[in-house]
């Protein structure tokens, strides 16, 4: 059986790949004896066609995944001739070589992350009829994906506003959740504080704003040192590019402040992000759609600040269903200062109704199968079958 993956654009249309791999992989080996005789039932090739990096190339080597990388061209919000260049050089080239690579692989189903970095090989795919799913994990779904929403076999999407917002699609739309990497989430509480140098008995903030907004947090962050860490321990993600400027910043404050609790930074955390959410009693972050699920999964008290310059608004639109939902404080970046960023993290932590409110609310959000569907969804493509919803939405349907 052989499955292609295609997405890529930023690292929130990656992530989400490696539970739904996982997934693949399991359900492989419990149901290839169920295949119909057309498909290889004797082994599951999984490929990649994508844009790759460095870090993506690492990434699907890790995972035992042949990427190919396949050049894409991204339409700009603003007047650029790189993208004229794109759509005049690097999306051609990119959809011959994803029409070549998807004809010598020739799947049985793809299923697409969205991203600009989908396109060709979700176009290959819908040329050579190849039946592909397309998943949306945002409440607003992406300029790529309502292209590519006609040409879908089925759409998955992380939330029922995102579906309710598709009205011409709803028929082949399951609302699925979010793929989170759930094997990161299974360290208790106190090892995790220790883990990064907190006393289990100390309360824990976590900061995350994202390697594309992190310097607006950065600054608040600092600003309000002198407030936070009378209060509580502070593990910060400052963005790689920001760490050290954020150190030395840190350092120069801290030295007026008494006794303070400990104050980690990093850049970047992959492979003990959830032993810092889960370490964390409250987290402040960006309204990315991949963290939020996390937060969701992982049921914290959260402050979401959206980042305003996130392409179509969307990270607004994902902060509100949690808002909407009373799972999260939602604070606007226009607004976002050092006393108002005191005043939420004060709030999601001491205020005992609110807190028990988020926590109970955020819990309704996650979606634990996610990955399971989605992978259950792609073998029901391959033999054949496509799921059809039925107009009225009942929740998030199984797809086992």
């Amino acid at each position: 059986m052989r499955i292609v993956l295609t997405g890529g654009g930023s690292g929130g249309h990656l992530t989400p790949l490696e539970p739904i791999i996982d997934a693949l992989r399991l359900q492989f080996r419990e149901y290839r004896g169920r295949l119909p005789v057309w498909i290889d039932r004797e082994r599951l090739d999984i490929y990649f066609l994508g844009i790759l990096d460095a870090e993506g190339e690492k990434f699907f080597t890790r995972l035992g995944v042949k990427a190919f990388n396949i050049p894409s061209g991204k339409l700009r919000r603003y007047p650029s001739t790189l993208t004229i260049s794109d759509f005049l050089f690097r999306l051609p080239l990119g959809l011959l070589k994803a029409l070549w690579r998807m004809w010598v692989i020739m799947p049985d189903a793809v299923v697409s992350k969205g991203g600009y970095g989908s396109l060709p090989a979700s176009l290959a795919a819908a040329y050579y009829r190849v039946p592909f799913l397309l998943h949306e994990s945002d409440a607003l779904s992406g300029l790529t994906n309502r292209w590519l929403a006609p040409l879908a076999t089925v759409i998955t999407v992380g939330y029922v506003a995102t579906r309710h917002g598709a009205e011409r699609y709803k028929q082949k739309t399951v609302v699925t959740g979010i793929p989170v990497r759930a094997e990161l989430f299974r360290e208790e509480q106190t090892a995790a504080k220790k883990r990064f140098g907190f006393s289990p008995d100390e309360l824990v903030l976590l900061v995350m704003g994202g390697s594309q907004g992190a310097e607006q947090l950065n600054r608040a962050v600092l600003e309000s040192l002198p407030s936070l860490l009378t209060e509580v321990g502070i593990l910060h993600l400052t963005g790689p590019r920001h760490l050290e400027n954020v150190r030395a910043a840190a350092q120069e404050r801290m030295a007026h402040i008494s006794r303070p609790h400990p104050y980690r930074t990093f850049g970047y955390l992959s492979d003990t992000i959830g032993q810092a959410i889960i370490a964390a009693d409250a987290v402040v972050t960006r309204a990315g759609a991949t963290a939020l699920a996390e937060m969701a999964y992982a049921r914290k008290a959260i402050v979401i600040v959206p980042l305003a310059s996130a392409a179509q608004d969307h990270q607004r639109q994902n902060a509100a269903v949690f808002e909407a939902a009373e799972a999260a404080v939602v604070v606007s970046p226009e607004n976002l200062g050092r006393a108002l960023l005191v005043q939420s993290v004060r709030t999601v932590l001491f205020n005992k109704p609110i807190r028990t409110t988020l926590i109970k609310n955020i819990g309704t959000l996650s979606h634990p199968r996610a990955a399971h569907d989605i992978a259950a969804l792609t073998f029901k493509l391959a033999v054949g079958l496509a799921p059809i919803q039925p107009a009225v939405d009942a929740g998030p349907p199984s797809a086992s």
